[in-house]
């Protein structure tokens, strides 16, 4: 009778009652990963990925997408391998992370700028933590070590690069991004006017809090899971580390930092589960991209070499320094 219901269609209401289970039988833990999620959210999340997303929807809207890409084309097309539309989702997601970048991207296949190939190489490219997560977050507040931020830096977003070039290269032929032109597949666009108007500003207003809005219910979720199992126990060993840096990674980043490993420990392993954005930015992620022909799947295969190369590097940086 057992094995009749535990199959793959009722795996996810089983989750969903255990989930429930799990706040119900620790209401102290859940409530401390509720209260530290939605401080998340409300502190540094909403005002600093809100205005970006705002604005990005707006750029995006009237098009000023196309004279940025012009200019941008001649360096990131050598350097990314990119088209010109493929210009503009590198640089929001590179200076805004997760999941902008990826919302900047579906909107644009959304609109038929990108094909569904580009865009899905863009996605494993450009949605990482951003710039101010990984040099005030991890290296002032968790590591206390200003000094290796820029080198933090470069080593997730060099990695990013790496391992999505590596990923086109595995994938063949038929991922190949084209620097030419759009692909046959993508469908017209939505609106072609480019003008001001303020009838845009309230619709990139209202896409940017419902999305916000989705990612903070996500960090609570998570920042729930994180907590109860943190508290399950006292011993942080390795392998409890790791669980919590790939459920949620900024409260799996806070136990590394404050655990007993070595610094050199701590940075690489922090570095590893920041690459791979923690199943909390898989669900945000997905949760932008839901409507899109970009796929979660192959997204987690993506950050799964991303974390590899990021690995690596760093494996190599704390060796010889």
């Amino acid at each position: 009778m057992l094995h009749k219901y535990m199959n793959k269609k009722n795996l996810p209401k089983a989750g969903v009652l255990l989930f429930l289970a799990l706040i119900l039988a620790f209401p102290a833990s859940s409530y401390q990963g509720a209260k530290k999620g939605l401080l998340l959210w409300f502190n540094t999340l909403l005002p600093t990925l809100l205005p970006f997303m705002i604005l990005s929807n707006l750029i995006v809207y009237m098009r000023i997408t196309a004279p940025l890409s012009r200019i941008l084309y001649p360096v990131f097309h050598r350097i990314f391998r990119v088209s010109k539309n493929g210009c503009y989702p590198v640089l929001i997601g590179f200076l805004s992370g997760i999941p902008v970048g990826a919302k900047t991207t579906a909107d644009m296949m959304e609109r038929g700028e990108l094909s569904a190939s580009e865009g899905q190489y863009l996605l494993g490219l450009c949605n990482n933590a951003s710039p101010m997560f990984i040099m005030s977050y991890i290296s002032l507040t968790q590591l206390n070590k200003p000094d290796i931020r820029l080198i933090l830096l470069l080593i997730l977003y060099s990695s990013a690069l790496v391992s999505a070039l590596l990923w086109k290269a595995l994938t063949g032929s038929k991922r190949k991004v084209s620097a030419l032109s759009l692909s046959s597949e993508n469908p017209a666009p939505v609106d072609t006017g480019s003008r001001f108007d303020f009838k845009k500003v309230d619709k990139s207003i209202m896409d940017a809090f419902d999305i916000i809005t989705r990612v903070g219910g996500y960090v609570i979720l998570f920042s729930i899971s994180a907590q109860i199992f943190s508290d399950i126990g006292s011993h942080n060993g390795l392998f409890k580390l790791l669980i919590l840096g790939f459920l949620e990674i900024t409260t799996g980043i806070n136990k590394i930092s404050t655990s007993a490993l070595s610094m050199d420990m701590k940075i690489a392993l922090i570095t590893m589960i920041t690459a791979f954005g923690g199943l909390s930015g898989m669900a945000q992620t997905n949760s932008v991209i839901s409507n899109t022909r970009l796929s979660i799947h192959t997204y987690m295969f993506q950050k799964l070499l991303h974390m590899i190369v990021a690995l690596i590097m760093a494996a190599v940086y704390v060796y010889f320094t």
